[in-house]
């Protein structure tokens, strides 16, 4: 196939315009299906300041929790009072269960699951949102040839996990807005 260049009046070639339509084309079509970027989550206006209560406060999902409600415009304080909302989180955990064993007796795949409860109130404007526990799950295959990837495979699911539990978190905060 000769894909041919011809020139237009203001030295455009005709390559360029095809190549302008496609991409119109294209962003027509992904907004015409609903595609949006994903933005800030809008939580409730009596979450606007909110302090965190996490039973373990230097966690890797407590302190990336309060930086995806600070990018949903969330004022985060560091003391707890009447009218502020106050963001709960408990039983945070990690499992790894077996769930399949190869002829040797030595595991082969794993389950992983990643867990917590929260719950949300405000005292002065009985705001509240009940405790909920989020749990996730993940299979992960073992390989018993390749321990160091398969560590790194399993510090990988469970960031992936960590990600998915506070868009959860979010998603269900969003829902009371």
């Amino acid at each position: 196939m000769n894909c041919r260049s011809y020139k237009l009046a203001d030295g455009v070639s005709g390559l360029h315009v095809k190549n302008g339509i496609i991409y119109v084309m294209c962003f027509l079509l992904l907004s015409a299906c609903g595609f949006k970027l994903r933005g800030a989550y809008k939580l409730p206006v009596e979450m606007q300041i909110t302090y965190v209560d996490a039973a373990q406060k230097d966690s890797t999902l407590s302190r990336a929790l309060i930086r995806s409600l600070k990018a949903s415009n969330i004022k985060i304080t560091e003391k707890a009072a009447d009218n502020i909302a106050v963001l709960k989180l408990s039983q945070e955990s990690k499992t790894k269960r077996i769930v399949s064993v190869d002829a040797n007796g030595r595991a082969r795949e794993y389950t992983l699951t990643y867990a917590i409860n929260f719950q949300v109130n405000v005292k002065e404007s009985k705001f509240e949102i009940e405790n909920q526990n989020i749990s996730i799950d993940r299979d992960f295959q073992f390989d018993t040839e390749d321990v160091l990837g398969n560590s790194r495979e399993e510090s990988q699911l469970y960031e992936e996990m960590q990600q998915d539990l506070i868009r959860l978190i979010l998603l269900r905060l969003q829902s009371k807005a």
